[in-house]
């Protein structure tokens, strides 16, 4: 599966029952393409596009080390993580609950690289230069000094 289609798949691929939350994300259910058009002016190409974009600073086969912070519920990138083995993954969120999606995704699908932690974006435990990559999709709403 390209990696174009693991964006555009990815709440098919983790399977169970779409939150609001993944909805939206996905683009998959009627409420959440409601939000995508009204707050956003997304439709479903521009929606796509916004994913391939945002998700394309992860090269495939990547093997270092990434951060993905908040990593709310994980619906867009734990398939992308499932096709990156070698790959040393970090997921803070400060939310259990959205961690909690996130952990059961990456259970389901085997994926064993990805470490979850609970944590303020504001005050991450992390050196500078700690990680290879740093990927922040949807989340800068919970950074307290986006500088």
């Amino acid at each position: 599966m390209t990696r174009k289609d693991q964006i555009r798949n990815a709440y098919r691929t983790t399977g169970g029952q779409a939150s609001f939350y993944d909805s939206m994300m996905t683009y998959s259910t009627w409420p959440g393409k409601a939000i995508c058009r009204v707050v956003w002016n997304m439709n479903g190409e521009k929606n796509a596009a916004y994913l391939e974009t945002a998700l394309s600073g992860i090269p495939e086969g990547f093997s270092g080390k990434l951060l993905e912070v908040p990593v709310g519920t994980g619906v867009l990138t734990m398939p992308v993580y499932q096709a990156l083995p070698g790959a040393d993954i970090t997921c803070p969120d400060y939310s259990p609950d959205m961690m909690a999606a996130a952990q059961e995704k990456a259970k389901r699908l085997g994926i064993a690289n990805v470490a979850f932690t609970q944590g303020d974006v504001g005050a991450l435990p992390f050196t500078d230069e700690s990680f290879d990559a740093v990927l922040s999709l949807n989340g800068f709403h919970a950074f307290p000094d986006i500088a």
